[in-house]
């Protein structure tokens, strides 16, 4: 009987044997193992893939550690031999003939990852990076790679005769990497991106980038077959440029079909993705790797919202599916049992003092040459040791060509663990981010005891375009002129998620207000065109008010740790108000939305509860689309800091030409503040006592304010001033409800740090405890007036009276015979006031 083989052979046509079963299987009812076909064994392998990394990256979340370290540790886990403890678990779930599969899987998400680095990298950078930056790129390059050779050939000794220079420079490469965007999530993590060394290490961490690819296009053809490199890099070289003249205008073309403002068709993305391919596959075809055509592609691709469409569109699956399962693979090529032992223990140990060393050597030489402190230094050196996946990608070139061998690439692999691990506590050792912050929180600054004569100082928070015309219109509002300008910064504040996010924090960690405005009008949806949009406004508000100056930043962060980057910067720009605005919008029919977004609600709260400055909730009902002539002010004044700095504000709000300013003064009746009315919010005798001797200082206080006030603004017309009279709660709401409320905004203080018995249980029924009682009342649904609120809270404890320290002191310092800048002398009558009204036309204002 003739072989299957022979038959085969005999027959004129070509025969193909074909397992049908190989990837469907209905083993369950045949009681077979579906873990013998490949479709299930891959499927169950991405899935256990992506539940190790989410495990990993819950443990490490306290630690703030990068997505990058929780992956390569994800990887390890998944080793054979940790899998195969107690019983087979490895050889069933990651068997020999499913790698194959797995790692021609992971090998397409990272050409497809590569090009999402190409899409985000902006040569701009190199154009506008300073000296600083460009020297420190540099020599975090060129120190690095000699170290790097140095230790390549001191781990490879005399055992190892077959490991030549090109396994130096694969490792000397591996260890000059600096993961843009581990750097980003690190400085993020830290409060520091914002900072002149977050901007310093973001801007060599490109650089670095950049530069890396150039070198590696060259070293993969001279690693890989010495004899044809010479012509593999010409050819490479060829392809770079015919991307460059040819592909990028094709690109042009086909985005230019789409009508403008409109989303990406089928056809073009697929185009796209096919070009992604195919480049790929060109420059495998070169002799070089095919992630250098992926990287290409992504390079030579227009910038803009079309860009962050397609991360979009591929971020999902490429690096929440694809790229985790390259961790995967690198986890298996890695001997676990090796690094149980002491000489490799102590190899680890030793590259790791010499990559950290050469690293922080080369930051720390350039900053001698430019006068910067040891600490910048040092840091700097530090953060630029964080590794990414490019990496782990080199360390792979080099281990699949032979270039070194398992141990070595074991070594290394947890060399750059150690490396990035370590970032983040040595900072926080160095910077001590959490105590700057913590020392912040005992800073207080105000309106009320600001200084005449000086600028005003707000920052203002945006989370989307809707939050711009109303927050504009309110610093208009404010009274800009020569003598006491406003200075501005307008942070559009962003949840840092994905890539579409770092990309737009990178672009952005180099602009400012003066950037240049996008070439095309980019899409409405996408986040780079919201930031281009608000930059775009605030530059027209500069623009038209030569006494408004405007910085804009674009703030990444995820929303559990905004608050503190809205505070750090609050205190690096030593703002006077920071303006936040309301979770929740007005809806089409003029009613607020019944429960807003959670998040930036839980912001909210935190920069109130922190801020070292006063504080601000802006609720917009339309204020932006009132023109000059429409403008009237209404000031609610109970008792209080809070009220003394809504009024501060107010008061400078009038001195606006188109401004109207009606302040009502609450004031309890006798009856109202007796001892009873007390009681029945508090329990406690002594903290009766407490709540009356606080509640008659800030009286005090409140009397001598409103006099000053009454007396400055008496020949006013524009400034009305009345009182009425109350007993309880009840009363307060029912006339407020009462009034006829044909105002633009109000203006009233949160009102928590004084209990009033005007205000005393109303927040029992509170919907929005942060707007405090009245300003709860205002943005309620069942009041009936449409008009915007602002509500006001005054820095924290800077008039409230401590124990053991006078009263009316700040944080225990005596502030007797202290004058509020508002107040002035007879004989100051001609120094200027900005709380006066301008009747002029200095700042384009029609009178």
């Amino acid at each position: 009987m003739a072989s299957m083989g022979e038959e085969i052979g005999n027959q004129s046509d070509p025969t193909m044997c074909y397992v049908v079963n190989i990837v469907n299987t209905d083993g369950m009812w045949r009681a077979e193992n579906p873990l013998v076909k490949s479709l299930p064994v891959f499927i169950l392998q991405v899935a256990i893939t992506l539940l190790a990394i989410r495990l990993h990256l819950l443990i490490l979340k306290p630690l703030r550690q990068p997505r990058f370290i929780s992956e390569i540790l994800a990887g390890l886990a998944l080793y054979p031999g940790i899998m195969s403890i107690g019983d087979n678990v490895a050889m069933k779930v990651f068997p020999y003939e499913s790698l194959v599969v797995l790692e021609t899987a992971a090998n397409l998400g990272l050409v497809f990852h590569v090009f999402l680095i190409g899409l985000e990298m902006d040569l701009n950078s190199v154009n506008m990076a300073r000296g600083r930056a460009f020297s420190i790129a540099i020599a975090g390059i060129i120190i690095p790679l000699g170290l790097g050779i140095g230790s390549f050939f001191w781990l490879k000794g005399d055992q190892n005769p077959s490991l030549n220079a090109g396994g130096a420079i694969l490792w000397g490469l591996s260890v000059t990497v600096t993961g843009v965007h581990t750097v980003t999530r690190v400085l993020s993590s830290l409060k520091l991106l914002h900072s002149d060394l977050g901007k310093l290490a973001m801007s060599s961490s490109i650089i670095n980038e950049i530069f890396l690819w150039a070198i590696l296009a060259v070293t993969i053809p001279i690693t890989n077959k010495f004899e044809t490199s010479g012509l593999a890099v010409l050819v490479t070289a060829g392809f770079v440029l015919f991307s460059i003249f040819a592909v990028r205008p094709g690109i042009r073309w086909v985005l230019k079909k789409n009508p403008e403002g409109e989303r990406l068709t089928e056809g073009q993305i697929f185009l796209i993705l096919a070009g992604v391919l195919m480049s790929a596959v060109a420059t495998d075809a070169c002799g070089s790797y095919s992630i250098i055509g992926a990287f290409v592609f992504g390079l030579v691709f227009p910038t803009g919202d079309r860009a962050t469409e397609i991360m979009e569109k591929l971020e999902d699956m490429v690096t929440g599916i694809l790229v985790p399962l390259y961790f995967v693979t690198c986890g298996i090529r890695i001997n676990v049992e090796s690094l149980m032992d002491s000489d490799t223990v102590v190899k680890v140990v030793v590259v790791v003092a010499i990559l950290c060393f050469a690293k922080i050597m080369s930051s720390l030489l350039v900053h001698v040459l430019f006068n910067m402190s040891i600490q910048d230094g040092f840091g700097l050196g530090l953060v630029l040791n964080s590794k990414d996946i490019m990496a782990l990608v080199i360390l792979n070139i080099g281990r699949d060509t032979l270039r070194f061998n398992t141990e070595m690439y074991t070594v290394m692999v947890a060399a750059m663990v150690v490396m990035t691990g370590i970032v983040v506590p040595l900072m926080n050792l160095v910077y001590q981010p959490r105590a700057r912050f913590l020392r912040y929180r005992n800073r207080n600054r105000s309106l009320e005891k600001s200084q005449a004569d000086g600028d005003l100082r707000i920052l203002t928070c945006l989370h989307q375009i809707r939050n711009v015309p109303g927050i504009i219109s309110l610093l208009e509002a404010s009274n800009p002129n020569p003598r006491s300008p406003v200075n501005v910064c307008a942070l559009h504040l962003v949840e840092l998620t994905g890539r579409a996010s770092a990309m737009l924090m990178i672009q952005n960690s180099q602009n400012s207000i003066t950037a240049q405005a996008p070439q095309a009008p980019p899409h409405p949806k996408s986040t780079q065109a919201q930031s281009d949009q608000i930059v775009t406004a605030f530059r027209e508000l500069q623009r038209r008010h030569h006494a408004v100056s405007v910085q804009s930043l674009t703030v990444m962060s995820p929303y559990a740790t905004m608050d503190e980057d809205i505070c750090n910067i609050a205190e690096d720009k030593q703002v006077s108000l920071a303006l936040l605005p309301f979770h929740r919008q007005q809806t089409a029919d003029g009613q607020m939305e019944e429960e807003g977004n959670s998040a930036v609600r839980r912001v909210n709260q935190k920069v109130l509860a922190n801020a070292s400055c006063s504080v601000a909730v802006f609720v917009d009902r339309g204020f932006g689309s009132l023109g000059y002539p429409h403008r009237r002010i209404c000031m609610f004044f109970f008792c209080g800091p809070d009220y003394r700095e809504a009024l501060s504000y107010s008061w400078r709000m009038a001195g606006h030409p188109t401004a109207m300013l009606t302040v009502i003064r609450f004031i309890p009746s006798e009856k109202a503040a007796d001892l009873q009315t007390l009681e029945d919010v508090t329990d406690d005798f002594d903290g009766i006592l407490t709540a009356i001797a606080e509640y008659e200082n800030q009286k005090s206080l409140d009397d001598e304010f409103m006099e000053n006030f009454r007396i400055k603004t008496s020949g006013d017309e524009n400034i009305l001033y009345s009182e009425i009279v109350l007993n309880n709660g009840e009363e307060t709401v029912t006339a407020i409800r009462g009034m006829e409320h044909n105002y633009d905004l109000y203006v009233v203080g949160k009102g928590q740090k004084v209990l009033s018995p005007l205000t005393a249980g109303l927040n029992e029924w509170s919907e929005c405890p942060e707007l405090g009682e009245i300003g709860d009342i205002l943005v309620t649904s069942e009041f009936a007036s449409t008009s915007s609120v602002l509500v006001i809270q005054q820095s924290g404890g800077a008039t409230m009276a401590e124990p053991g320290s006078p009263a009316g002191s700040e944080n225990g310092e005596d502030l007797n015979g202290f004058e509020h800048p508002n107040w002035r002398s007879d004989g100051e009558n001609d120094a200027f006031d900005p709380f006066t009204r301008n009747t002029g036309r200095e700042n384009g204002w029609s009178v």
